[in-house]
């Protein structure tokens, strides 16, 4: 299966990327057009974008396919690549909140397991840059397996960086097995919501907790309106994983001026993304059967400080 999907997947993408560069002078002209009519700087951003993307792609392919990469090294590169590019052409920009922990003060003696909002598109590929090159952690991404189409993420997961998680018992055992193998200085990134906040997702999410745990942990789930519950199995099965591994809660606010997703389509311009990073000590992570109310409290937090933080967007 794996090989089929490469074989189509990999020459599809390549061909893609390619045209995108080769048509790229007409499409910027075209965008900058129609920057002018429409009086936005964004059309001329994306197909920037869209072919520094393109760029970035190809020339990571070729790295993988001719094989002997390391695994941290190429993410540091490709992180850096699209930041800078984000910088450069978006004038995005990271922030990290005064409060938050500092690089010098991550604990490296053990693991890292972090826990992250996820609210629109690209704002995962910032947070990993943070955790990579400020925070300098060795990154284990846990992904959703459908972005095994992407052969970038694809190929690189076979180094070892990636886990593309199946569903139900399945993922949680794929989990636990990946925090067991980690080590002092290396983190898994979890995103504990499993998706990014869309207002159905949000409603659907509150119809489920009021057939399977009430009213109570509805109205909670009500209450938070910038974040989806929280879905405590992946976190469970990592600090079952790695017991005596810290824990790493990101938050951030977001593109958008109410804090939740922007359209994807609409890129961010002059904008900056405010994280607030907070370190849990392993002794204060309770055991893993008592994860799942720790997290709601825990995201209920998060929640209140985007609300807070909104605005800054």
């Amino acid at each position: 299966m794996t090989v089929l999907r490469r074989a189509f997947t990999v020459p599809l993408v390549s061909i893609l990327m390619v045209s995108v560069l080769v048509s790229g002078p007409l499409l910027l002209t075209g965008a900058g057009i129609t920057g002018l009519l429409t009086r936005s700087s964004r059309p001329p951003r994306t197909v920037a974008l869209l072919m520094t993307y393109a760029v970035i792609e190809l020339r990571t392919l070729v790295k993988l396919l001719r094989g002997n990469c390391d695994c941290d090294q190429l993410m540091q590169d490709i992180l850096t690549s699209v930041y800078a590019a984000v910088r450069r052409i978006l004038d995005v920009e990271v922030v990290l909140e005064s409060a938050s922990a500092k690089p010098d003060a991550i604990p490296r003696d053990e693991p890292m397991i972090v826990l992250s909002r996820h609210c629109g598109p690209g704002d995962s590929v910032l947070v990993a840059w943070l955790l990579a090159i400020e925070y300098r952690l060795q990154l284990r991404i846990v992904l959703k397996a459908v972005l095994q189409c992407e052969p970038l993420l694809d190929l690189g997961g076979e180094l070892g960086c990636l886990c593309f998680l199946s569903r139900g018992d399945r993922a949680r055992a794929q989990i636990r097995g990946l925090a067991e193998s980690l080590v002092g200085g290396q983190a898994m990134l979890l995103f504990p919501e499993g998706a990014n906040f869309s207002w159905p997702r949000w409603r659907k999410a509150i119809t489920q907790l009021r057939s399977t745990r009430g009213f109570r942990a509805a109205g909670r789930a009500l209450r938070q309106s910038h974040t989806l519950p929280p879905r405590s199995g992946g976190a469970e099965a990592a600090v079952a994983g790695a017991p005596k591994a810290n824990v790493l809660v990101v938050t951030h606010n977001g593109f958008c001026a109410d804090g939740r997703p922007r359209p994807w389509w609409q890129l961010p311009i002059h904008s900056q993304l405010l994280i607030r990073t907070v370190v849990v000590p392993a002794a204060r992570i309770p055991p893993p059967t008592r994860v799942g109310p720790w997290l709601e409290r825990t995201w209920t937090q998060v929640d209140a400080w985007v609300a807070a933080h909104a605005e800054h967007s």
